[in-house]
Order: C-alpha cells, then sequence, then structure tokens
C-alpha cells in the first residue's frame, strides 16, 4: 500500500507547476496517469452493448444494499477517499458519515472505451472494507472515475460519437452495477496532458459526453458530479483558466461541480490555496457557471515539503525531493524537527522551515525544507468563502488528511441541505 503522508520525507511524484490537480501521496503512482499496466480489472467490460461484471467487483458489495438518494438533511460537505489514504479515511467514515453528503471513492479509472478498472495499487481487502462500512454507516456513495488514458486519448474518444456513446453507456452501466447513487467524472488529461490548442474541438465532445451520460444516469434515478479545474473569468485567454471544461454547457446537466481549487503550488516552495486565489476562482467559476448552487469548492486538508536549499552531496536515492503533509501529520514533523509553525494570515496557511541531514557515511548533505499546508481551520475557511458565493456545498482533499478542528468546526461553517 502506498504510504499515505505522514512523514514528510519519502519521495512524492511532483505534479506539474500550474496544475490545481488531485495530490498524490509519498511513493505513490500516478492515479490519472496514462500508464496503467498495471491495473487490476474489477470493474464493467461491456462489449456488443451486454455488461459484463466481472465477479471481483461483487465482493465489494453488500448484498441487497440499497442506491441511496442524497438525504435531504445532509450538509453541503463532500469528500474523496482515495486508496492510498484508506489506514486513515476508514475510522472516519463511521464517525462522521451523517457529516457527508457525498462520498468518493478515488480509485476507479477510464481505461478505454467500454471498461471502468480499479487501480492495481489499491489494496482489496482495504477497498472492501471501506466500501462495505460506508454501506453499513449509510453514506452516499458517488465514485470518482479518473481518465487513465493517454494523453490526447480521451479527447480523440470523445471526439466519435458511437465511441462517446459506448464510453457513457459503459459508465452507467458501472454506475448500476455497483449500485452507486451516481459518478464524479474526473477526467483531468484534457487540462495537464493534452496541449491548449487541442480545447477548442475537445470542449463541445466533452459538452456531448456529459450530455448523454447525465441522461442515461438521470434515467436511472442516479446522479453526476463533474471534477475539474477552475476558471478565472468568462473568456478562453491564456489567463482564464481551464475553460476547456465549459461552466456554462455543463452546469444545466450536471447535479454538481466540484472546483479544485487548490495545487497553487507544487515544484517550487509556495502556498497550497491561498485565498485571494481562491476567491478567483470562485467569482469566475460563479461568472462562467450562472448557477453557483451547483458548485462545490474543493478544499485542501494538506500540504507540501519541498527543498529550498542543500549544501554538501547527498547520498544516492536520498535526496528526497519534494514530499506531501497532512493536516494531521505536519505539526507532528514541526514537532519531531523541531520547528515552529507560522501563520500567514493572507495566504491562510502555517509554513515552517527545518534543517534534514543525509548522510551514508561515505558522502552527506544538509537539506533546508520548507513546508506549508492548510489545516482544517483553513479548509472550513475555505468553505465559508464558498457559502458566501452561494456555492452549493463543499468538498474534502481528502477524507482522513483533516484534523480535529475540521470536525469540531463544521457545524458552524458551510451550507446545510442537499
Amino acid at each position: 500500500m502506498p504510504d499515505d503522508p505522514t512523514t514528510g520525507d519519502p519521495p512524492e511524484r511532483p505534479a506539474p507547476d500550474d496544475a490545481p490537480e488531485h495530490p498524490v501521496p509519498d511513493d505513490a503512482p500516478e492515479p490519472r496517469s496514462g500508464h496503467v499496466a498495471g491495473l487490476r480489472r474489477i470493474g464493467v467490460f461491456v462489449g456488443c452493448g451486454v455488461a459484463t461484471l466481472v465477479a471481483a467487483l461483487v465482493l465489494l458489495l453488500r448484498p441487497g444494499a440499497g442506491h441511496n438518494a442524497p438525504p435531504d438533511d445532509a450538509s453541503g460537505l463532500d469528500a474523496w477517499a482515495p486508496y492510498w489514504a484508506l489506514e486513515s479515511s476508514l475510522p472516519e467514515v463511521a464517525a462522521h458519515s451523517e457529516d457527508l453528503r457525498e462520498l468518493s471513492p478515488f480509485w476507479y479509472a477510464a481505461e478505454g472505451v467500454d471498461s471502468i478498472v480499479v487501480d492495481g495499487n489499491a489494496p482489496a481487502a482495504e477497498v472492501e472494507a471501506f466500501l462495505v462500512a460506508a454501506r453499513d454507516a449509510g453514506a452516499t456513495i458517488v465514485p470518482s472515475v479518473v481518465d487513465a488514458l493517454e494523453p490526447g486519448e480521451m479527447a480523440t474518444l470523445l471526439a466519435d460519437p458511437a465511441q462517446r456513446t459506448r464510453h457513457a453507456q459503459a459508465l452507467a452501466e458501472f454506475a448500476a452495477s455497483g449500485d452507486f447513487a451516481g459518478l464524479d467524472i474526473d477526467y483531468e488529461q484534457f487540462a495537464f496532458a493534452d496541449d491548449r490548442s487541442t480545447w477548442i474541438t475537445t470542449r463541445p465532445s466533452w459538452v456531448a459526453f456529459i450530455e448523454e451520460l447525465a441522461e442515461q444516469l438521470h434515467a436511472d434515478g442516479r446522479t453526476l458530479t463533474v471534477s475539474i479545474p477552475p476558471v478565472y473569468d468568462t473568456g478562453r485567454t491564456p489567463d482564464s483558466g481551464y475553460w476547456v471544461y465549459d461552466y456554462a454547457a455543463i452546469a444545466p446537466l450536471v447535479d454538481r461541480i466540484r472546483v479544485m481549487a487548490y495545487d497553487y503550488s507544487t515544484a517550487s516552495a509556495g502556498p497550497i490555496a491561498p485565498l485571494e486565489w481562491v476567491q478567483q476562482a470562485i467569482d469566475g467559476t460563479v461568472a462562467a457557471s450562472g448557477d453557483p448552487g451547483k458548485l462545490v469548492l474543493g478544499i485542501p486538508a494538506y500540504g507540501y515539503n519541498w527543498v529550498v536549499a542543500t549544501t554538501g552531496t547527498c547520498p544516492d536515492g536520498e535526496d528526497s525531493g519534494r514530499t506531501g503533509v497532512t493536516a494531521r501529520s505536519a505539526p507532528e514533523l514541526a514537532r519531531r524537527r523541531r520547528a515552529e509553525p507560522v501563520y500567514d494570515e493572507t495566504t491562510g496557511e502555517w509554513a515552517f522551515t527545518y534543517q534534514l541531514e543525509l548522510s551514508d557515511g561515505a558522502t552527506a548533505c544538509t537539506q533546508t525544507r520548507q513546508v506549508r499546508y492548510v489545516d482544517g481551520e483553513g479548509a472550513l475557511a475555505r468553505a465559508a468563502l464558498a457559502e458566501a458565493a452561494g456555492f452549493g456545498g463543499s468538498s474534502l482533499w481528502a477524507l482522513g488528511y483533516e484534523d480535529e478542528a475540521f470536525w469540531n468546526g463544521l457545524t458552524e461553517v458551510g451550507p446545510r441541505g442537499a
């Protein structure tokens, strides 16, 4: 099982500088990568219009478990639950399921036009235990499905009307076979892997796909959520953000749009989701969508740990680079490294710096490392910005990352009702 980012020291796969994508923890393979040879198939495979449910998926489902619509009295809080944080998130399901409107397991991927697969790194026993616990707790399960194709392949698939229809059918059958309340479509390759020159043609294909999928899911009593990066205005300029997803066109079609307002800094030390930038994303998505009630703000409970200076020569294989931390692990890392976190009122985030010595007896180096993170109160502050803008809620990245202050303050912040 990939490490949960709790120590802050192991290496982590970096993300693009400007990509507000879902962060990946220490040593975890990128779940949205096109390199999915290791994915273990347990999903729905559709051929000639006939769905075949692989037997392993049945093991993940509770016999007789019903499809639940979002309850009227649920909070406006959703949460993603990535497979690498199951050890931390599993206890939260029973403790806080009543606080969650939707819970999104984050280990499914679209590998092709007809197949939905689960990441082969996801531990089968823990995945099963999580789904069982979530159903027993009455959680509304809306799994995320990511784009696991090579760059450009999903755009090509959706541009073909026949393949687009088949793909929508495969997703709808996957949701039905799993008896899920709906789906969260998290196709990020358009934004972070495909060239921007393709956006003008991808945009209408994406909208047509969302229209078809929404029609099929809604006809079956299920919901459609999309998780997409933000836009900052209604234009299509380099400064407009990720306009390929066409907020205005998809807002009337979907039930919710989760705006991934985090990962402001990745490759170099900087804020995770500075308040001013989050507000810019809120304003831009409201203007572009025309319907703030459909919007759900992605809120972070994590941070990063960067190397900002190095003296000496680090041993081979021990130059740990950027690592991940969570709202839970960052304070412990600071205590262990005898550092004092400092709060920045402008960004609404915490930061601290420490020295890390690495040696193998022959070579040695000293790294100066800087940690920045959003704690539970910071996540709630961002949720409050969304509420003030009329958003339909917030979505936590990620369940198991948050600290106790988040749950303690939850009743004071955030819209109520589905």
